[in-house]
């Protein structure tokens, strides 16, 4: 893979430790797994599984941040990647750790909100994999330092303030790797996500032939996506076989349905409708994930739903604790900001953290789904149009198994040029910066570098 501005050279030379043996040639990782020291024996199998078939190396979260500078953890492991990727081969992150454990980086918005000086801030991994900008230097997400910008990143202006451009931090946006997050706490729930993809992919390897599945869930009360998701289905390739669940129909989009599909074998599910941080509305929730399975054949799932890919707080509105230490009881709790409010802390644990859906699928042991795709607070219709990307990578896939960071990163590029993010400019209300940054928000939990059904 050629990332610009990135060095592409695939092998890197390793010494032997004894003297007089010559040097050898050997990959460099196109995957880095980093997690906490603690986890590495939980992901003892894992790392032995994937080096099979992928350069594969793990890096302990200490020991990055101890060697590498930055503002703050969330910047260093960026920067860490920055500089990985120079050296080229680099191609995909796992991040093993939630919010308590493994550093989150807010975006920042200008949302209207007079109790919360019109700012707000959203956990965005997207941040962790546009490393890079147009002329390949480190795309720090910062480019405005003055004030109380120079703690804010990631900003997007046009909501209550009109005279900015959208994109006031000058994000690239486009990603130069796959990143996604395992939302654990402990090493055991990292363990137990490990042991689902090692299953998952060794049920692919001894797949016979046959139909993949594909379930289309369109939910009344939103968006009507029907013919939407019609179209969707008709994109994949020969060899699957899709079916709609939409509202008004014989097959509605309850939970008795989706269980089903998910039981038959669905490989993937992609859901339109309200949702939140515990479900789908009028659909599934937390009370089907432990029937959400088919053997070792768990689904990847995608939604367009609000909330429903959570795991972090949402400041200033709820409690959290800011850069300098701080604990704020938030503006849902009566807290008001007579000043633009401090950012929150890279790490926000205990009372602090938030759970969702999404979360609950990717950790359940031996159910719920191999993968979640959705977003981490409110998503609008520009949402399908990500979700729909990822649909169509997958049609367009020119491999028999594509990596599910690839998968994402043709979505998240597609959606950049779709919604031609780069033009938006401010009108008299609140949907131009919504539309900015809308990928910001959207949440890939799974293995970027899962091998996933495709031709």
């Amino acid at each position: 893979m050629s990332i610009p501005g990135f060095a592409v050279s695939p092998l890197v030379l390793i010494a032997f430790g004894c003297a007089g043996l010559p040097p050898v040639l050997a990959p460099l990782p196109a995957l880095l797994v980093i997690a906490p020291s603690a986890f590495r024996s939980d992901l003892a199998a894992y790392l032995e599984h994937r080096s099979r078939d992928l350069p594969t190396e793990f890096v302990s979260l200490e020991s990055l941040l101890a060697g590498t500078d930055g503002l703050d953890d969330a910047e260093r492991l960026k920067r860490f990647l920055f500089g990985r990727g120079q050296k080229g081969g680099l191609r995909h992150a796992l991040l093993v750790g939630d919010s308590d454990c493994l550093p989150v980086r807010f975006m920042c918005l200008d949302r209207w909100t007079p109790a919360a000086a019109n700012i707000a801030f959203y956990p965005s991994d997207l941040y962790y994999a546009d490393l890079a900008d147009a002329a390949g230097d480190f795309d720090d997400w910062n480019a405005r330092q003055d004030g109380v910008h120079a703690r804010y990143f990631g900003e997007v202006h046009g909501e209550s303030i009109k005279t900015d451009p959208i994109n006031l931090d000058g994000v690239s946006y486009v990603p130069e790797i796959g990143v996604g997050r395992w939302p654990v706490s402990s090493g055991a729930q990292a363990a137990a996500v490990a042991r689902k993809v090692i299953d998952y992919e060794r049920a692919l390897d001894a797949q016979v032939a046959g139909a993949r599945r594909a379930v289309f869930v369109s939910i009344d009360g939103w968006v009507d996506t029907r013919a939407l998701m019609a179209g969707w289905a008709a994109s994949l390739p020969p060899g699957w076989d899709a079916t709609t669940l939409a509202s008004g129909t014989a097959e509605p989009p309850d939970e008795a349905h989706v269980v089903a599909a998910v039981q038959a074998g669905a490989e993937l599910v992609v859901h339109a409708g309200h949702g939140h941080d515990d479900g789908w509305e009028q659909g599934v929730g937390a009370g089907s994930i432990d029937r959400f399975r088919c053997g070792a054949r768990l689904p990847i799932i995608l939604s367009a739903g609000c909330s429903t890919a959570r795991f972090a707080v949402l400041p200033p509105y709820e409690p959290y604790v800011d850069v300098d230490g701080v604990a704020h009881a938030g503006t849902n709790a009566g807290e008001v900001f007579e000043a633009p409010p401090p950012p929150p802390h890279c790490y926000q644990a205990g009372e602090l953290m938030r759970s969702g859906f999404g979360e609950a699928l990717l950790r359940a042991p031996g159910s719920g789904a191999i993968a979640y795709f959705g977003c981490n607070t409110g998503s609008q219709p520009c949402g399908l149009t990500l979700v729909g990307g990822f649909v169509q990578a997958l049609a367009q896939a020119d491999t028999p198994r594509p990596r599910l960071g690839d998968l994402w990163r043709s979505a998240v590029a597609r959606y950049v040029e779709e919604e031609r993010l780069m033009s938006l400019v401010p009108d008299d209300g609140w949907y131009p910066p919504s539309v900015f940054f809308q990928g910001m928000k959207f949440m890939l939990f799974g293995d970027p570098a899962l091998r996933v059904a495709g031709r």
